[in-house]
């Protein structure tokens, strides 16, 4: 099995393929850059969006997505995705990988996360699926809770890394 990140609106876009273990770290290196950068409930709403992509509790290649299924807002689309571009970056520079507790394949992660920008760049508002259903498979949080070993916005059933060890 693999997790697939989909540009379904656009074709010509290259999908994001990955093994169960890349998809963990990429869901991980994105969730401790998001979790770094957050300074919005807004903002710490992506991180928990991350977060919710873990193999650990829905099962190996079952986290993929489409661009279409992240939270984006007509009314701050254009702050969601500065903000998305600024957490690929972070997440580019090994922002908390440390914080892993192993070390992961950097090429192949900086290689997703170059495909995963140059999607974020492309993605235009009106192919937003908008629908909460959609985007939170278990609804939006009620809170959002660092996690307090690993410093990160935790999902609804706990914290991503943490279930990485």
């Amino acid at each position: 099995m693999a997790n697939v990140v989909t540009y379904k609106a656009h074709p010509d876009i290259r999908c994001i393929r990955m093994s169960n273990g890349l998809t963990s770290v990429f869901v991980s290196v994105l969730v401790l850059a998001a979790s770094e950068l957050a300074e919005t409930d807004r903002q710490r709403e992506f991180a928990a969006w991350f977060a919710s992509h873990d193999q650990g509790v829905w099962g190996p290649g079952t986290v993929g997505f489409d661009m279409s299924e992240l939270p984006w807002s007509l009314d701050t689309f254009a702050g969601d995705r500065g903000f998305v571009l600024r957490v690929i970056h972070v997440a580019k520079a090994r922002a908390g990988w440390e914080r892993l507790g192993y070390e992961p394949r950097e090429e192949w992660v900086q290689h997703r996360l170059d495909q995963f920008r140059a999607m974020v760049e492309t993605f235009s508002i009106e192919h937003a699926d908008g629908s909460e259903a959609a985007v939170w498979t278990c609804g939006r949080p009620t809170q959002l809770v660092l996690c307090p070993v690993h410093r990160v916005y935790q999902h609804e059933h706990g914290c991503v890394l943490c279930g990485d060890q």
